[in-house]
């Protein structure tokens, strides 16, 4: 199965706007940015926190531990210019607490040292007159430009990252498995990420103007960053029933199946499977009529039914389950949005076929 949590706080901060706070923007940015003449260097980073005090429900709700899970940071793209051919992205867990704050990229125009500010900026936690990353137990701290050190303190020991070379999948999905299990257990505590650039390729024959943007969690979209935590793990007894086949071109069909779904709920979902022929026999009972089960590598995925972007994929984490009352499968509705349309699509493996499935009847909406 697979849950998510969407961010709690996030902002960017800028080592050439130092004093800079964007609590309150609606885009996130990394930028590597400088002069191939001087040498002079500069990046921004972002900061983003999720509120896990309901991880521990989840996993006894599920009867699962923290060791079953499988963690990715997720990030959505807005804009991306003058990327190199290959770069790293990272997400490292922070060591310090710190402050969103009230503050835009575009407002003030300027801002200077004794500007009073709110929340997290390139040297400050929170703002004007808190403490320093500099001041803080050390970790690593980026590039110095204009003698403003800061961009952050984390602990070296977890870093996660994800690598994109040319015409790849741009989308940031960062297994932070690691970092999350240490929040869990305690090893760390849970003061978010900071998402960079590897500071390694940030060099100053390297691309003096590369600018990834990403939708914030103060963005007007369904786009807003989210941790998503998944698990394995199906049931699978057909008890009396006999499995289709890819030879019955197989019906699937839903059982009790709602057309409205809350947010923020674990759904269940009841299907049926027959053949779309049966053979005739001699019994009282249609066998029109007679359910079977699906095979065992039987997968569902939702979509967003206007878009047809793909909310929930295809997955190990998203097996279908059998028991002796038919098959079956369970999803969270926490990364969909009220008021949108869903659609689920069913992946069935008959032997060394594959074949998908969906249906009008397959259509749902989340509602608050």
């Amino acid at each position: 199965m697979i849950w998510s949590l969407s961010a709690l706080q996030d902002a960017t901060i800028y080592e050439k706007d130092p004093y800079r706070n964007t609590g309150l923007d609606q885009l996130l940015e990394l930028r590597k940015e400088g002069d191939t003449t001087t040498g002079d260097l500069a990046e921004s980073r972002i900061l983003i926190k999720f509120d896990l005090a309901s991880l521990s429900n989840i996993l006894s709700e599920n009867n699962i531990t923290i060791n079953d899970i499988s963690s990715s940071l997720r990030l959505y793209t807005v804009l991306e210019s003058e990327l190199p051919k290959t770069y790293t992205i990272e997400a490292k867990a922070l060591n310090s607490t710190w402050e969103n704050g009230s503050g835009y990229y575009t407002y003030p125009t300027s801002v200077a040292s004794n500007t009073i500010t709110d929340g997290v900026t390139w040297v400050d936690i929170a703002g004007s007159g808190s403490a320093t990353w500099q001041s803080l137990s050390t970790g690593t701290n980026g590039f110095v430009y204009n003698s403003e050190v800061g961009g952050g303190v984390w602990y070296t020991a977890s870093i996660a990252s994800q690598s994109f070379s040319f015409k790849t999948d741009n989308v940031v999905d960062i297994d932070v498995s690691d970092i999350v299990k240490s929040w869990y257990n305690g090893a760390f505590s849970n003061n978010g990420f900071l998402v960079t650039f590897k500071n390694s390729e940030i060099t100053a024959s390297n691309y003096p103007l590369t600018n990834i943007q990403f939708h914030s969690s103060e963005t007007h979209t369904v786009y807003e960053p989210h941790l998503y935590i998944s698990w394995t793990g199906s049931l699978y007894s057909t008890g009396s029933m006999s499995v289709v086949t890819y030879e019955d071109s197989p019906i699937i069909y839903t059982r009790t199946f709602k057309s409205e779904y809350y947010k923020d709920k674990k759904v269940r979902v009841l299907l049926g499977s027959r053949a779309k022929f049966p053979r005739p026999t001699f019994a009282q009972n249609s066998t029109f009529s007679t359910m079977k089960a699906l095979p065992e590598n039987s997968y569902y995925q939702i979509k967003d039914a206007h878009s047809d972007e793909v909310i929930i994929p295809f997955s190990e984490a998203t097996k279908i389950n059998c028991n002796s009352n038919g098959n079956y499968f369970d999803f969270y509705s926490t990364m969909m949005y009220p008021e949108r349309y869903y659609k689920f699509e069913i992946k069935a493996v008959f032997d060394d076929i594959t074949e998908y499935f969906n249906s009008n009847e397959f259509i749902f909406k989340i509602t608050s």
